[in-house]
């Protein structure tokens, strides 16, 4: 009985933290989000010349190792450090998700989830998030917004590298940083990135960045949260934006602001495959239902990926994951059914189906 009551307490004193955690993280958000709708002009030059230091201590480093720095390798031979395999192909990804939402849970040291003694090292989540049907994992290297190294996001690629005998096969690692120089893009290539984000805040040279990814075959993502953003990442050649930063309603209607815009008919884009993600935000209570039905809302206003976040994915830890993202991704319709009777109903296995899945 003993045992039994300190259980219950402990459960109890769980639930409240996490309860204090999710009304606390729409608090944090403007002021982990390095990108943040907020964030002034001189704010921005701030963050750049912080960047712009991280960088110049990386050429250094480069500099001074030669051809035993990974990125000098692979930018010289082609070669990967060892453990790691050619990425995955981000496009292909994205095109095979048929009729659903690919999503993509983040690796973010920063946030506050579930987990009790923080988020679980790369071997492990890789696993979990590939096998619970994500398409992508991206890893928040910032260290004011993510918390990431470049050895963590090694590690996962490594960890994907190891499950080409598996199925479900490797997935796409994205590097997710504020990109203010083309070495940072070359050292995601070398750890074996298969994307990148791009944010035209950071640089005035968005159209050479892309240009310099795709040259490195990595899918440069460029983020945006306004017309001009939108513009910018067309006119550089970007063929995936991720809208950010925004309410729900706002990022339905920049999206339709952007295809309905002079720039993307101009470019001939309408039946091209330019696509379009969502970074979600989290709610103040119970997020990870909002985040569920953005999900479903999403996929039918013709968005590809969505970014959901891990206050929502990492919510009660390691139990939910697989249910969580089963349900971002799934396939019913909100008219025949909620987020909340799809987690609380929903068989991981067997051949039940809702109506909501059958006649969407």
């Amino acid at each position: 009985q003993t045992v039994l009551i300190f259980i219950l307490l402990s459960q109890l004193v769980h639930s409240y933290k996490l309860n204090g955690l999710r009304r606390m993280s729409s608090l944090f958000m403007s002021t982990t989000d390095s990108t943040d709708m907020k964030t002034s002009p001189a704010a921005i030059s701030l963050i750049r010349k912080g960047k712009m230091k991280l960088v110049q201590n990386l050429l250094k480093e480069i500099d001074s190792m030669g051809d035993k720095h990974p990125t000098n390798r692979y930018l010289t031979q082609r070669e990967f450090p060892f453990g790691i395999i050619e990425p995955i192909n981000f496009h292909t990804t994205i095109t095979n998700n048929k009729a659903t939402v690919a999503v993509f849970p983040e690796f973010n040291k920063k946030s506050k989830t579930g987990f009790i003694i923080g988020i679980p090292p790369p071997e492990i989540l890789g696993g979990v998030l590939r096998d619970a049907g994500a398409k992508a994992i991206i890893v928040s290297l910032d260290s004011r917004s993510g918390g990431g190294t470049a050895d963590e996001f090694e590690r996962f690629c490594k960890e994907q590298a190891r499950a080409r005998i598996f199925l479900p096969g490797p997935i796409a690692i994205i590097w997710n940083d504020l990109i203010v120089h083309k070495i940072q893009i070359a050292q995601a290539a070398s750890l074996g990135a298969s994307a990148i984000t791009l944010t035209p805040e950071m640089t005035d040279n968005l159209a050479e960045f892309v240009q310099y990814s795709k040259e490195l075959d990595i899918e440069p993502i460029v983020m945006v949260k306004s017309l001009e953003d939108g513009e910018s990442a067309i006119k550089a050649g970007a063929r995936y934006v991720c809208v950010h930063s925004l309410e729900e309603t706002a990022i339905v209607d920049l999206k339709n602001t952007i295809t309905s815009s002079a720039t993307y008919k101009e470019h001939g884009l309408e039946n091209s495959s330019f696509s379009f993600f969502a970074r979600l935000r989290p709610e103040e209570d119970f997020s990870v239902y909002h985040e569920i039905d953005m999900c479903w809302t999403l996929r039918d206003e013709g968005f590809v990926g969505v970014w959901p976040s891990p206050e929502a994915v990492y919510v009660t830890g390691m139990r939910d994951i697989y249910s969580n993202i089963m349900a971002m991704r799934a396939k019913a319709s909100r008219v025949f059914l909620s987020p909340r009777q799809y987690l609380m109903d929903r068989n991981k296995e067997g051949a039940k189906e809702y109506l909501g899945d059958i006649l969407y």
